[in-house]
């Protein structure tokens, strides 16, 4: 007989995700997307755009920390169902390609979501210690200010991580709505 080695995940594997919404991810998408009304892609697009390039902020009420603490839950829940149904991350070479036209043109000329793809793209590109450090750097640099931000260190990759962490909502309301992948 073939021992079980598939690890369970706990709530130790994670930095902000209650062990409820390790357990039911369902419950996740119905109190924080579904129930909470926000446009949470556009709260995610001006947190990240704010903290690497300060001049853009606007809002001196903008609820950061609020915000910063769903993202970070929402990348977590992403694991979350990754593991429920058994997803591997894609390799990172393959993330940004297109197997047809025809996908390409349903994702980016209509906008359609792709959970399943969007997820193993997701953590094809990053794993989730990257995430963390994406995560780390966000709260560092929500800091600086226009005098210091030259110590900011934009990179190529902020505009795939930007186009990533805005989308993720949209996958997790895709989720929710199919009532899963």
């Amino acid at each position: 007989m073939m021992k079980n080695t598939q690890k369970k995940l706990k709530a130790k594997h994670f930095r902000y995700l209650s062990k409820r919404y390790i357990k039911n991810p369902d419950l996740f998408l119905e109190e924080v997307l579904h129930q909470s009304g926000l446009n949470w892609s556009s709260n995610f697009n001006y947190m990240i755009n704010s903290c690497f390039y300060p001049p853009m902020r606007t809002s001196t009420t903008f609820e950061f920390g609020y915000i910063y603490i769903h993202l970070a839950q929402m990348i977590e829940i992403g694991v979350v169902f990754l593991e429920q149904y058994n997803l591997e991350p894609m390799d990172k070479d393959d993330v940004f390609q297109y197997q047809c036209l025809e996908i390409f043109n349903a994702e980016v000329e209509d906008a359609r979501i792709f959970p399943t793809k969007s997820l193993r793209a997701f953590y094809g590109f990053k794993s989730l210690k990257e995430w963390y450090n994406v995560l780390d750097n966000l709260l560092l640099y929500k800091d600086y200010g226009k005098d210091n931000m030259e110590q900011i260190q934009l990179y190529l990759e902020y505009i795939p991580i930007r186009e990533f962490l805005v989308k993720l909502p949209l996958v997790l309301s895709e989720i929710y709505k199919r009532g899963g992948l």
